[in-house]
């Protein structure tokens, strides 16, 4: 057994959602096994040479709750509103991905630039081809990376993609193959995601029959809601000309059984009161992607309101509408958010997201949403080691006040060039990143 000591400060999510700091300690875990076996102060001889400057961060890896591996080569496109954008930019890329040397170049490419941004675990959309998203699995065991994967679902016509579409019944046997194969493979690193793209792309029929098929086996469910007002309108006139009694969107979930506890949904900017007294009664997850909000020009999500549901909220990079994979990058931009909603808001502001709050969000709170915080999400003894060693340049120790965790994840959030991600661990096994 080899036994791997790191020391420096520690920045810990705790169950109370603060962030404890632990300055000056050991972190041991066992290469083997992959749980942290203890965490400790450094001795007499350590500390006196140490410099009053921090030379070390340690943080629990991050963990990124939505984002789509085809996308990648669209970060950056003209930034058209969601369904022009999907039409003229995203459909395109993904028909590539029936190119399985295409897809491998891409998936390689999207792993080892998150992993860079110190993210160790992912739960990301594929494409429509059962080929590609198993080849997105088997690149993921490759890499050792903790993973929730799901081959897009989608049977309805669109008149936008560029490719026929699967029939429902497809959708079903590729999925079900894909999650047999995968799920709870490497370990239990691999998770199957059932993973319909939104209500606009798929008939009423898929979505019963994922819902159904999902619960009964105990999987995680991802889809999109309420994302933008033209895909709003745009989604409650398909199921009004099939006479479908659905008031909104969430109903249209809400009807085919798909809300639950193992349910996220990303955006959900544009959401009534009865929307959240649903989303909060079936125990749904909502992801916020602040920066693909805001490259698309869909809207600002009130996280405060939301929050007063007590519905669970997570952080998603939502690559290529967010146009980077880090999610420091999406803290940063989930904090401006908040106040932005305070500024257009004409009710009394609400507090604004603070550094603690986003970076909580990331890992424990995330860890919560995916019900493996028993595992990850924290640093603490008995857990598995998935964490990121972190060294800061002197302009980090320049800016930043070294006494408050506060200022010191503002700084990791607001100040990437201050510092460099160094190494990534997940369960105790050190990953090859490329250092930016």
């Amino acid at each position: 057994m080899a036994l791997v000591k790191l020391k420096g400060v520690i920045l810990n999510p705790t169950e109370n959602g603060d962030v404890e700091i632990i300055r000056n300690s050991n972190l041991e875990f066992s290469n083997s096994n992959g749980k942290i076996s203890k965490i400790s102060p450094l001795d007499n001889k350590e500390e006196k040479n140490l410099s009053d400057k921090i030379e070390t961060i340690i943080i629990p890896g991050l963990i990124d709750l939505h984002s789509h591996i085809p996308q990648l080569p669209g970060v950056g496109k003209n930034a058209d509103e969601l369904l022009p954008w999907l039409k003229n930019h995203i459909f395109p890329l993904e028909t590539k991905f029936n190119s399985l040397e295409y897809a491998e170049v891409v998936i390689r490419r999207f792993f080892e630039d998150a992993l860079s941004c110190g993210t160790t675990t992912f739960v990301l959309y594929s494409s429509i081809h059962k080929e590609a998203t198993n080849l997105s699995f088997e690149i993921a065991k490759e890499f050792g990376i903790r993973a929730f994967i799901g081959k897009v679902m989608m049977d309805r016509d669109m008149k936008r993609y560029p490719e026929p579409l699967p029939t429902m019944a497809r959708n079903i046997k590729d999925s079900m193959e894909l999650a047999k194969q995968w799920h709870g493979e490497n370990g239990g690193l691999l998770h199957y995601i059932f993973t319909p793209r939104f209500a606009g792309s798929c008939s009423m029929k898929l979505l019963q029959k994922t819902a159904e098929i999902a619960k009964d086996g105990n999987f995680f469910i991802q889809s999109h809601l309420a994302e933008n007002q033209s895909e709003v309108n745009f989604i409650k006139s398909l199921f009004e000309r099939e006479k479908l009694k659905v008031p909104t969107n969430t109903h249209i979930f809400k009807k085919s059984n798909l809300l639950g506890e193992r349910t996220l949904l990303a955006h959900c900017l544009y959401l009534s009161q009865i929307e959240l007294q649903i989303l909060e009664s079936t125990g749904t997850n909502i992801i916020h992607c602040p920066t693909s909000n805001i490259f698309l020009q869909s809207g600002f999500m009130p996280f405060r309101r939301y929050q007063d549901h007590k519905i669970n909220i997570g952080l998603g990079t939502d690559v290529a509408g967010g146009y980077s994979l880090s999610l420091f990058n999406e803290m940063r931009n989930a904090i401006e958010t908040s106040k932005i909603v305070n500024v257009v808001s004409y009710a009394r502001p609400k507090p604004i997201l603070t550094a603690k709050e986003v970076f909580w969000i990331s890992t424990l709170g995330a860890a919560k949403i995916l019900k493996i915080d028993n595992e990850i999400g924290s640093l603490e003894p008995g857990k598995d080691a998935d964490l990121v060693v972190i060294k800061p340049n002197k302009l980090f120790n320049f800016y930043c006040n070294l006494n408050s965790t506060e200022d010191i994840l503002q700084s990791l959030i607001y100040l990437p060039h201050t510092y460099l991600i160094q190494e990534v661990y997940i369960r105790g096994r050190k990953i090859k990143i490329n250092q930016k």
